[in-house]
C-alpha cells in the first residue's frame, strides 16, 4: 500500500508495545448469533493502556524535533489523554502540565489519580465545557516560554494531523491481523470524539479496498461538528499521505444520540453495555468511550440491522481506569439490575 511507505517518512517515538490483539469474542458472538471481533487498544502497555499512545508517538516526535522540553495539554478531570500524555512525557524525560476541568468527576481516583502519581503539574479550572480549557492551556504555554522553557501544546484529546497518523498505523496493523485471521468485516464500529481515529482508520481501510460501512458513535459532539471534523482530518491526512482528498469515502454513518446529557455522562444504555461485555467475556469497557460505542452497536442489533453470521469489528479504545471514578454510579446501576 502506498500509504504504508509514505507513513515511514514521519518520525515516531516508541511508546507502546504493538500489535495489540484482535480478538474473536466467542460467548458474545454465540449470544448474538454473529461474529464479534474486538481490537484491544485498551491493552497498549503505557500506564494502563488506551488509544492515545499511538497518537502521541507521532505528535511528540514532532515536538522533540523542534526542541521541546515540556508538554502541555488539557482535558476533563478524568481525561485518558491527560494520563497518557503524562506517562509519555515521563517515558521520554520531558516535563508535563495538564489543565483539567474541575467537573463532577474530579475526585482523586481513576485517571486523575494516575496523573498526580506521575507528578504532572495539574491546574484545575472551573468550566462547564472542557473544550474551553484551551485558552488556559495556551496561557500556561506563554508563561513557560517566559521562563525559558520550550513547551509543546497538544490539544484536547491529542488530535492533530500528525497524531492521527498513529491510527493510520493502527489501522494497517488491524488490516494485517484481519488478513491473517481471514476476517472480512460487515461493519466497523468506532468511537467518534474529535474524529482523528475514525477518519484515519476509514481512510486506511478504503485504501486497502475494504468497503465495509463505518459506524461512528459520537461521545461528545453534535453531528454537524462531527462531519466538520471528519472533513478537516480527511483533508489533513490525505495531504500528509499524498492521497487524493476527493477519493470516495465509502459508506459511513455517524450518530450523536448515544452521548447522553453531555460528554462523560454515564448513560443507562452505556452502563448496560458495560455489564453485558463484562459478563459475557470478562472484558471491561469504560463509560465514556467504548461503553457508548458498544451500546450503539447493541441498539442497532436490537433494531434488526445485523443478520446472523455477519462479522462485526469494534475498537476498544481504552479508558478503563475511569470506571473507578464512576464506582458510585456503577454500584447504583448494578443494584438497579439486581447484580448487588
Amino acid at each position: 500500500m502506498k500509504i504504508r511507505e509514505t507513513l515511514k517518512q514521519y518520525p515516531k517515538e516508541n511508546l507502546t508495545r504493538t500489535p495489540t490483539p484482535l480478538q474473536f469474542l466467542p460467548h458474545l458472538s454465540e449470544d448474538l448469533g454473529l461474529n464479534f471481533y474486538l481490537k484491544r487498544d485498551d491493552l497498549t502497555d503505557l500506564a494502563l493502556g488506551g488509544d492515545k499512545p499511538r497518537k502521541l508517538e507521532y505528535e511528540i516526535a514532532q515536538a522533540i524535533e523542534k526542541g521541546a522540553d515540556y508538554l502541555v495539554t488539557c482535558g476533563s478531570a478524568q481525561s485518558n489523554h491527560a494520563r497518557l500524555t503524562t506517562a509519555a512525557a515521563r517515558r521520554l524525560g520531558l516535563d508535563v502540565a495538564v489543565v483539567l476541568s474541575h467537573d463532577q468527576w474530579h475526585a482523586i481516583q481513576g485517571n486523575l489519580l494516575t496523573v498526580y502519581l506521575m507528578g504532572a503539574r495539574v491546574e484545575m479550572i472551573h468550566t462547564e465545557d472542557h473544550w474551553d480549557l484551551e485558552e488556559h492551556a495556551l496561557n500556561l504555554v506563554k508563561e513557560l516560554e517566559t521562563d525559558g522553557r520550550k513547551p509543546h501544546y497538544i490539544p484536547v484529546s491529542g488530535t492533530t494531523p500528525h497524531s492521527s497518523l498513529g491510527y493510520i498505523s493502527g489501522a494497517l496493523e488491524t488490516l494485517e491481523q484481519m488478513e491473517e485471521q481471514n476476517i472480512v468485516p460487515d461493519a466497523v464500529y468506532l468511537p467518534f470524539g474529535t474524529g482523528g481515529i475514525f477518519t484515519a482508520m476509514m481512510l486506511s481501510f478504503r485504501e486497502k479496498g475494504i468497503e465495509a460501512p463505518f459506524f461512528g458513535i459520537s461521545v461528545n459532539r453534535s453531528l454537524d461538528l462531527c462531519f466538520a471534523n471528519l472533513d478537516k482530518w480527511w483533508a489533513a491526512l490525505c495531504e500528509l499521505l499524498d492521497v487524493d482528498p476527493d477519493r470516495p469515502r465509502g459508506e459511513f454513518r455517524l450518530y450523536d444520540e448515544f452521548i447522553g446529557k453531555e460528554y462523560a455522562d454515564p448513560t443507562e444504555a452505556g452502563l448496560d453495555a458495560i455489564l453485558k461485555m463484562a459478563t459475557a467475556e470478562g472484558i471491561l469497557l469504560d463509560p465514556v468511550y467504548s461503553g457508548k460505542v458498544f451500546s450503539g452497536f447493541l441498539d442497532h442489533f436490537e433494531a434488526g440491522d445485523w443478520e446472523k453470521g455477519q462479522n462485526i469489528l469494534m475498537l476498544h479504545s481504552g479508558g478503563v481506569p475511569a470506571i473507578f471514578a464512576y464506582a458510585g454510579i456503577l454500584e447504583e446501576h448494578m443494584r438497579k439490575r439486581g447484580r448487588l
